[in-house]
């Protein structure tokens, strides 16, 4: 137990190195379930759960102000404790959102409290015309403020929290469970809404409708949509490209 509580936060450390030397998607809910299952010896689960958390947590994005529920600790902490009571996707679901909305407090804590001086050291040294030490800074400041203490909480977390997690399932009666049954099942939907509300336009809504149409009728599954999906974007890139170099073309042809 105590080896895999160290695992699962230095996982939760790591992947959070994507926010100083670039993105990789690698804090995503389905890379961090695959890494928790390889970790608990159940790669399987960990990769199913991993996709069922990422369906909740597709459309958490950071938008101006608007911080979303720290996907994080949500997807490590939510897949780590359903692999380790044995109760799958519903204890994930049910857990990851009021763990990833939690730590969100305690993220912002420490972004307000303690970033600063990081950013006001590295303006120093760019005033100086050291960017090497505004590198420094940039590498440290993250490590200590987002890094670091999502590693120690996930740890500490899952290692002392399992024992209470088991017997607090156990505790909840047959119905809560059904009724956490059913919520798993619609969290998801909720997940597709929240992106679907930022990318839907009267653009894009058609192909909405045909993706819908595809899936609901024709029975085409989701990899053979994508697929196609994949390849409609590129042709209709394509086409925007030709009709670009058609009009230059023509507003070069000037006879004077």
């Amino acid at each position: 137990m105590l080896v895999q509580a160290i695992l699962i936060g230095l996982i939760a450390m790591f992947v959070t190195f994507e926010w100083m030397f670039g993105t990789n998607l690698g804090s995503r809910p389905i890379i961090t379930g695959m890494l928790v299952g390889l970790v608990m010896g159940d790669l399987k689960t960990g990769i199913i759960l991993g996709a069922t958390l990422e369906m909740v947590f597709i459309g958490s994005i950071t938008l101006g102000a608007a911080v979303p529920p720290d996907v994080i600790t949500g997807g490590v902490l939510g897949a780590a404790f359903a692999i380790s009571t044995g109760k799958g996707a519903d204890v994930a679901l049910a857990l990851a959102f009021p763990i990833a909305t939690l730590y969100l407090v305690v993220d912002n804590v420490l972004t307000l409290g303690i970033l600063p001086f990081f950013l006001h050291k590295a303006d120093n040294y760019i005033e100086k015309g050291d960017f090497k030490g505004m590198e420094r800074m940039h590498i440290l400041g993250g490590f200590v403020v987002k890094s670091l203490p999502r590693g120690i909480i996930c740890a500490v977390a899952f290692y002392l929290g399992t024992p209470v997690m088991n017997r607090v399932l156990e505790a909840i009666p047959e119905f809560v469970q059904n009724g956490l049954v059913a919520a798993a099942g619609f969290i998801p939907a909720l997940g597709i809404a929240l992106l679907a509300q930022m990318i839907l336009s009267k653009k894009t809504m058609v192909y909405f409708i045909l993706g819908f149409a595809l899936a609901a009728y024709l029975k085409i599954p989701m990899l053979g949509i994508a697929m196609m999906a994949g390849c409609l974007a590129v042709i209709l890139v394509q086409m925007q490209g030709t009709q670009k170099v058609a009009v230059q073309e023509v507003e070069d042809d000037d006879d004077f």
